[in-house]
This record gives C-alpha cells, sequence and structure tokens, in this order.
C-alpha cells in the first residue's frame, strides 16, 4: 500500500468521482483507475461501487477512508516539521552572551529573530568573556556574543564575525564637572580612578579602558569591580570614572552619565563566534544570516550626538 495510492482513493471518496478526482489530481483517469484495482487487489476487499454516476463506498471503504485520512494528515505533518527544521524554521540555538552586549546589539537581534522565526527557541546563557568562548568551544553553546580586544588573538578553532561597532565613551558621575560638557577630555580625567570590569584573558572592556588611557597619554589607575554594569552603577554612586562602550548611556541611570569622548575615540567590535569546523544548524545559519545582515553603527547615535551650536 502506497502514499500514492491512498491519496488518489481518499480523492475519489471525496468527490464520489473517478473523473473528478482525476481533474483535482492532474493526472488521466486511466492510470487513477489502475491505482484503485491494485489498492483493492492488495487489501482483498472491495472498496468501491462503481455507476454511472459516479462511485460509493463500500462499509470497507469507509473503514478505509478513516485511517487514510489520518495517516496522510500525519504523513504532511511530519513532511512540514522536517522541512521547518531543515530550513531553519524551528528548532532550538544555543546563545552564549556578555551581559554588555545586552545593552546594544542582542535585544534587536532576538526581537528580530522573534518576528521572523516565531518557532525557534533560544537558550540564552549569560557569563563572562572567557566563559563564553569556553561554552561555544565546548559544545554547550552555538554562538557566543562577545567583545573583541583592542588586538584579538588568533583563534585557529574558532569562527569569528563582527555584527557592531560602537565608540568608547567617558562615564562620569551626574555631578562631575565634565559631566555637562559636550565632550570629555580623557587626558583631563588622568588623576581619577578608573573602574574597570575585571580583567580576563578574554576581558575585552578592560583593556579597551587601559588602552584609550594610554593614547591620552597616561596610565591609569585602574580598579576592578566586576562586570561592566556594576562599573555603571559605581560610577553613579561617585566611586570613579570609567571609559565604557557608546551603549552604556542606556544604563547610566540618574547618577552617571555618558559622555563622547573629545579625541581619539576608539572603536569596540561586538562579533559572533562559531566553534570552526563544526556544520551549523539550519536555525544557526539562519541566525547568522540575520546578524550579518545588521548595519554595524561607529556613531554615538542620537542621545550622545554633539548639541547643535544656537
Amino acid at each position: 500500500m502506497e502514499l500514492r495510492q491512498l491519496r488518489s482513493f481518499v480523492a475519489v471518496a471525496e468527490e464520489r468521482s473517478v473523473t473528478r478526482a482525476a481533474a483535482r489530481l492532474h493526472i488521466t483517469q486511466p492510470p487513477l483507475s489502475a491505482q484503485l484495482a491494485r489498492l483493492e487487489h492488495e487489501v482483498g476487499v472491495p472498496l468501491l461501487d462503481r455507476h454511472n454516476r459516479g462511485v460509493e463506498l463500500t462499509e470497507a471503504g469507509e473503514e478505509l477512508l478513516v485511517h487514510a485520512r489520518r495517516l496522510l494528515a500525519g504523513v504532511d505533518a511530519a513532511t512540514d516539521a522536517v522541512r521547518r527544521v531543515g530550513q531553519g524554521r524551528t528548532g532550538r540555538l544555543g546563545l552564549a552572551f556578555v551581559a554588555a552586549s545586552a545593552w546594544s546589539v542582542l535585544p534587536p537581534l532576538l526581537a528580530q529573530l522573534r518576528s521572523e522565526l516565531p518557532d525557534v527557541t533560544v537558550d540564552l546563557v549569560q557569563a563572562g568573556p572567557d566563559e563564553v568562548v569556553e561554552h561555544v568551544r565546548a559544545g554547550r553553546c552555538d554562538l557566543g556574543l562577545v567583545h573583541l580586544l583592542p588586538q584579538p588573538p588568533v583563534d585557529r578553532d574558532l569562527d569569528v564575525a563582527v555584527v557592531d561597532r560602537e565608540p568608547l565613551v567617558a562615564v562620569l558621575p551626574r555631578a562631575h564637572p565634565m559631566a555637562s560638557g559636550e565632550r570629555a577630555d580623557l587626558a583631563s580625567l588622568a588623576g581619577e580612578t578608573f573602574l574597570a570590569p575585571t580583567r580576563t584573558p578574554r576581558g575585552a572592556l578592560h583593556p579597551h579602558l587601559v588602552a584609550a588611557c594610554r593614547l591620552a597619554g597616561f596610565e591609569p589607575d585602574v580598579r576592578e569591580v566586576g562586570l561592566a554594569q556594576t562599573v555603571v552603577a559605581f560610577v553613579g554612586a561617585g566611586l570613579g570614572v570609567s571609559v565604557l562602550p557608546a551603549s552604556a548611556g542606556s544604563v547610566c541611570g540618574e547618577g552617571a552619565v555618558a559622555v563622547p569622548l573629545r579625541l581619539n575615540a576608539p572603536i569596540v567590535e561586538t562579533a559572533l563566534v562559531r566553534r570552526r569546523g563544526s556544520a551549523p544548524s539550519p536555525v544557526t545559519r539562519r541566525f547568522l544570516r540575520l546578524a550579518m545582515s545588521t548595519p554595524e553603527p561607529d556613531v554615538l547615535g542620537p542621545a550622545l550626538a554633539r548639541r547643535p551650536r544656537p
């Protein structure tokens, strides 16, 4: 018993006519009649009563119709499910990310993914930069979202794709003398205590702060305080100043303010990392295409743009 025979039988049963069923199936009548004859031969009982006005189902035919519809519906559902998985329209994606990426690039990516692929489940893992990379290397996550180091090392086991760029800004207490200015002179902050995320082999934001200060001509007095969001909170409490990506301005709250740098604002690159040599799943490929289609802005954005002079 073949699926084609069952589809033909269901069409005839529903149309009550071999002629109309043949037209519906886009075949001629003789091969359709031959399929029905083979089906009746295989089951060993008549399924149709043929007469001048068309056909009627026998009792055995009525029984087969119930099972055939159920079987074909299951086959169609399975085919659709397999096709959706193969096309990346359903499935799971493991994504590890550093917390500061949630200030900028991650939320719009997830919103777009949910809009375009609502049946994809994303398993999110927030971790430090070293842990994000290890999750990807170990295969616990399909992708990782990290800030690249100013001079990123060559990872022979990872593929890296930049998906966002943003400049560094000074993060200052709102009461700081420079907080109300259009631009902050980083060299003038040389005597301040700089708060930075904890330094790790891949702690990208800590090296960016140090590199920016050295570019401004001084070695910063750095106090490590954990995560980037902790840095912002402690700056707001007046414990120091910092240099972070421009998106930090979105989480400064009332106690802190992000001010564009006057000169030499280096760019922080946010990238997706994937284990090299492993074939990406269809869902991973869809997410990568979505992420790579996102513009890579290197502007401060409206909230931090230079105000026009009156």
